[in-house]
């Protein structure tokens, strides 16, 4: 019997030591690698959730010893939600006391739909290429690092945008120019690509685009004002500006303001019509002519 009971002894020692020394092995950090890996808790996420993700990123050896050592430390409840800079080279118990302490500070950024670069804290933004969106941003980010995940997000939904291209005409620097007209010009996804349409036309015969945005931004851009897109004056139709459209025809020189998808879809995907003027009506809707007197009838009728 006592031969027994030493066998007994000498195996759960053995087993103590076994996972003793695994959990010491799985404590050791993935690496020496000291390069910081965004890692996101989110509101809700299960210790068991968070100890996968953590696994599944290389950030840690071992999930279990992970939920252990969370445990034994105390910290089990006090693993925070937020954004965290975490290097493979913590260890398990360096990681879960840095997650109990908070995350980085992040900011949201919000770029909105026809906004000038001037409307959007982004500092050496290029008109155009600010893609509207929300933005989550570490407070560490330096400007380039901003501009590199807004123009990640704009790369992808432009080339989004110009599958199934119907618009051959324009290059893709031409369509960003077309598509920032377009978005201060129409309102919906249906409406842009029929304005699209009749600017094709317009650009089609030699006649001047003739459109209020740009004027709006040639102004703007000569004086700086409290708000911007008011609208215009008789005496703002005579600005002299490459980008007053009622005096030089074809395409402006850059972008006026930022297009978001719907625009940029509807620049390369216009709807093709034989009208050639077009005007949002006191009732919120558009309204299309082939003529000047039927453009005329439609101000009469939907604008005065």
């Amino acid at each position: 019997m006592a031969r027994v009971f030493a066998i007994i002894s000498l195996s759960v020692v053995i087993l103590l030591a076994g996972i003793f020394s695994y959990l010491k092995v799985n404590n050791r950090a993935v690496s020496a690698d000291t390069s910081n890996i965004m890692f996101t808790i989110k509101d809700g996420d299960s210790l068991v959730n968070i100890s996968k993700n953590l696994e599944s990123k290389s950030l840690i050896r071992n999930k279990y010893s992970f939920l252990f050592y969370a445990y034994t430390l105390g910290l089990n409840k006090k693993i925070q939600a937020g954004t965290f800079r975490l290097s493979p080279s913590l260890s398990t118990k360096d990681l879960i006391v840095k997650l109990s302490k908070g995350g980085v500070s992040d900011y949201w950024l919000k770029i909105i739909e026809g906004t000038r670069v001037e409307e959007n804290d982004v500092k050496n933004a290029k008109e155009g290429y600010l893609f509207p969106d929300s933005y989550l941003i570490p407070t560490y980010y330096t400007a380039d690092q901003i501009l590199q995940v807004i123009q990640s997000n704009f790369d992808k939904k432009f080339a989004q945008a110009k599958e199934g291209a119907t618009n051959k005409k324009l290059t893709d620097k031409e369509i960003v120019i077309f598509a920032s007209i377009l978005e201060r010009e129409a309102r919906s996804l249906k409406s842009k690509q029929e304005v699209a349409g009749i600017l094709l036309n317009r650009l089609e015969i030699g006649m001047a685009l003739q459109v209020d945005a740009s004027v709006q931004y040639a102004r703007d851009t000569k004086n700086k004002p409290k708000k911007y897109w008011e609208p215009l004056s008789k005496a703002d139709i005579s600005i002299i500006s490459p980008f007053n459209t009622y005096k030089n025809p074809g395409l402006l020189p850059s972008p006026i303001c930022n297009p978001g998808y719907d625009a940029i879809y509807a620049a390369f995907h216009p709807t093709a019509s034989n009208y050639l003027y077009y005007i949002t009506g006191n009732d919120n809707l558009m309204h299309y002519a082939v003529t000047l007197d039927q453009h005329n009838s439609n101000i009469a009728n939907y604008l005065k």
